[in-house]
């Protein structure tokens, strides 16, 4: 398996990110988030890496449940 990651959401909000985790996560797509916001002001994204082998598949997957790159 690979260790090469690749990112295939940007999104402002933590529950989309965590959203997209789990609709991966129910196509049996591993996937993690990096919460990337600063603490004190909230400002910054959230993003959600997957396996580069697994991410054209999870960008379609993305796509159909509305929650875009």
């Amino acid at each position: 398996m690979s260790d090469q990651w690749e990112k295939v959401l940007v999104t402002p909000t933590t529950y989309r990110a965590e959203l997209a985790k789990v609709l991966l996560a129910e196509h049996k797509i591993n996937a993690v988030v990096v919460n990337k916001k600063d603490s004190n002001y909230l400002l910054g994204n959230c993003e959600v890496y997957v396996q580069a082998e697994d991410a054209a598949i999870a960008k379609i997957h993305l796509i159909s449940a509305d929650l875009e790159y």
